[in-house]
């Protein structure tokens, strides 16, 4: 079974505070997800809201 856990993301991004929820496996691919998308986004901090088994 794989583990799957929802993180809180908060990060700036053109100077501006953003918060999204991400699913992922780990901490480093929930960061991975929003510099995938927003490449120069400067992570703040990251949260596990949840931890969901699939």
């Amino acid at each position: 079974m794989e583990k799957i856990n929802h993180y809180s993301i908060e990060y700036e991004w053109a100077n501006v505070i953003f918060y999204q929820e991400v699913e992922a496996m780990t901490i480093q691919e929930a960061k991975e997800r929003i510099q995938h998308t927003k490449v120069n986004a400067a992570i703040r901090a990251v949260h596990v809201i949840e931890d969901v088994e699939s």
